[in-house]
């Protein structure tokens, strides 16, 4: 049994571990073994908290990418190799706000979705042995939901470190309080306020062994959440991995794989860099020990061209070399500068001062006019390509919904996926004193979406991360309905039940 096998506080076999320290040093028959092991847990662990399989699959190329970077980091942490991954996905999970219906983990359906692990069905059996209302709240919990607030929030906290503490035991004397708030910052569930009452409760060893081994029962729990991606992880995962260049090995090794990292400078400027800045100097290149300075005024003289290059010098490469030209000499000097000034006076002097304040004024509009044209557009190809962009990502989503528009003001349409929607709409004319205002019906719930821009040729291009069944535009009164209850002066609505159109544009 080697070092790398085990974990730091015990003699475990820990292979997540071991790969995790080979993969830090590039091997990427490592890389992919642990994309292989830990994809579709964290694939699945993603679905079932954003509620999208396009979302989840993102965010698990990330977290795996993220995790072979800080393959280091993980496998010297005092969490096993597994733990180590899963919660760091967990949290990257949480935090982009659970949504969709959360699905129960012992359902007979849902055992298709699932990896075949042995420890799946001690996980399965501590579920089942939990009253209905406790293992419905455990399953919200795995999925990254916990509403529950107030008086209310302790006693369900202590449910869930009931049930990490039959997956993991998590031993210890520590308090009632301590194991509830360890189970929740395990499930990435804590708040602010409990993760600093959690830090002052986390005093010595054995609290610490408490909150560790609960974010190992939490990393149990995607066991039943795992979800085997549809398509392959490898490539997008493995995508220039192990492509950095390695330090330059030592001189008697011979050649090394890549170029090793920049020596610092620590040499002395050999000719001082003095006058103003308007003095041009030719500076030449990074000196290299043993090298011909061939840009330099100051080369070494006894270096002829085509000679033979004498060794390199162990000792800090010299100072790059500073070269003046004769000219900047001359126009440094009193007299010089005496000469320009009467030359730009003769200059003047024959030309009629009123014909050149009108000329530079003019120049000085033309240049304000077209500088302002030229931001304008680049502003509005800016919006176009971004608007475009998440149009296309929207139209991709598998469950996404492509919804025309009926209206006598435009030509409307929209996509609504789980992720966010985006509208759209050409020939649209403006009210006076008034705006048009989206609104997005969920389970016949109105909601305020924002107010509408309209461009001076009648486009409106519109995204948002809220989702809806349909959608209605209404006019109301500038600068915005704040009531929460639209006007029933429609200009267009939205719904999935009208045809489709033709152009998705």
């Amino acid at each position: 049994m080697t070092e790398e096998d085990t974990v730091d506080l015990g003699y475990r076999l820990d292979p997540i571990r071991t790969l995790l320290r080979r993969s830090a040093a590039a091997d990427r028959r490592a890389a992919s073994a642990l994309v292989d092991v830990l994809g579709p847990r964290i694939h699945g662990l993603a679905v079932h908290v954003t509620g999208s399989s396009a979302t989840g699959g993102r965010l698990t190329v990330s977290v795996l990418r993220g995790c072979l970077r800080d393959a280091a980091d993980l496998a010297a942490s005092a969490l096993p190799g597994e733990a180590a991954v899963l919660d760091r996905a967990r949290r990257a999970a949480v935090a982009t706000r659970p949504r969709g219906d959360v699905r129960s983990l012992v359902a007979p359906d849902a055992a298709e979705d699932r990896t075949r692990d042995r420890r799946e069905m001690d996980v399965m059996r501590a579920l089942l042995e939990l009253p209905p209302a406790q293992r419905a709240l455990v399953e919200s919990a795995a999925q990254g939901r916990f509403e529950i607030t107030g008086p209310d929030r302790r006693e369900a906290a202590g449910v869930l470190a009931h049930m990490l503490d039959e997956l993991v035991p998590l031993g210890g004397t520590g308090s009632s309080e301590l194991r509830a708030l360890a189970a929740l910052d395990a499930l990435a569930l804590a708040e602010e306020s409990e993760r600093r009452r959690l830090r002052d409760l986390i005093d010595d060893s054995e609290t610490a062994g408490i909150h560790r081994r609960a974010i190992e029962a939490a990393a149990s729990l995607t066991l039943l959440t795992a979800v085997r991606p549809s398509h392959d992880l490898h490539r997008a995962v493995l995508e220039g991995f192990g492509a950095a260049p390695r330090p330059a090995p030592d001189s008697d090794s011979g050649p090394g794989p890549g170029p090793g990292p920049e020596a610092a400078y620590r040499g002395s400027y050999a000719t001082p860099v003095l006058g103003t800045d308007s003095q041009r100097r030719a500076v030449g290149p990074p000196a290299v020990a043993g090298a011909v300075h061939s840009t330099s005024a100051t080369a070494d003289p006894s270096a002829t061209p085509g000679g033979d290059v004498p060794e390199a010098d162990p000792s800090p490469a010299p100072a790059p070399a500073f070269a003046f030209r004769a000219a900047d000499e001359v126009r440094s000097s009193r007299r010089g500068r005496r000469r320009e000034k009467a030359r730009a006076k003769q200059t003047v002097a024959g030309h009629r001062p009123w014909i050149s304040r009108t000329v530079a004024a003019l120049a000085l509009v033309t240049a304000l006019v077209l500088g302002g044209l030229l931001i304008d557009a680049r502003r509005e190809q800016s919006l176009t390509e971004t608007f475009a962009s998440t149009w296309t990502q929207y139209s991709l989503e598998p469950d996404a919904r492509l919804v025309s528009g009926r209206s006598d003001n435009g030509d409307w349409s929209a996509v609504i996926t789980a992720d966010g929607l985006a509208v759209r709409a050409e020939g649209v004319s403006g009210y006076e004193g008034e705006v048009l205002q989206l609104w997005g019906t969920t389970d016949g719930v109105q909601e305020d979406l924002g107010v509408l821009e309209i461009s001076e040729d009648g486009l409106i291009r519109f995204s948002s991360p809220g989702t809806a069944d349909s959608l209605v535009v209404t006019r109301e009164m500038a600068p915005q309905n704040m009531s929460g209850t639209p006007s029933t002066r429609i200009v267009a609505s939205l719904s999935p039940q009208l045809p489709t159109p033709d152009s998705t544009g």
